[in-house]
């Protein structure tokens, strides 16, 4: 599936980042071919920001909360979807590199801003969880977003 379109906001068109190699037809070549990586990955991009947001969301409205000294202030929500941005990040940033070394000039850059999207996606899953979790399930955390 092609899911990087749903980064586009952030790290731009596959004719942005080309553009840079058109005077070159081997680095053009290259560029395409690094695109078409990202774009066989993007699925599993998508699926990293997904658990890392329902899974932090996990953490904290249970075996977190219902430790002894219970942790009801926000300050623990916010701390907890800081390391949701953060983990998301540095996951998808490292898979990133990994499944499609960033040989190009500019290869990390895009890397680097599919990654803070994905961390921007997990922390907005992790605040919708939030919202569902305080109106519909039963938690000792404090309910910021109850209605």
């Amino acid at each position: 599936m092609k899911l990087l379109k749903l980064y586009q906001w952030i790290a731009g068109k596959m004719t942005d980042f080309n553009s840079q190699f058109q005077n070159n037809d081997s680095l053009y070549q290259q560029a395409r071919t690094f695109w078409g990586k990202l774009e066989g990955i993007s699925t599993i991009l998508l699926i990293i920001a997904l658990m890392i947001g329902v899974l932090f969301a996990i953490i904290y409205y249970k075996p977190y909360n219902n430790k002894p000294g219970r942790h009801y202030t926000p300050k623990h929500w916010i701390i907890f979807l800081v390391i949701t941005f953060v983990m998301a990040f540095l996951l998808t940033l490292g898979f990133e590199y990994i499944a499609v070394a960033p040989y190009l000039k500019g290869a990390l850059l895009l890397e680097t801003k599919i990654a803070l999207g994905n961390g921007i996606y997990a922390s907005a899953l992790y605040f919708i969880v939030s919202v569902l979790w305080c109106n519909a399930l039963q938690t000792n955390a404090y309910r910021l977003f109850k209605f």
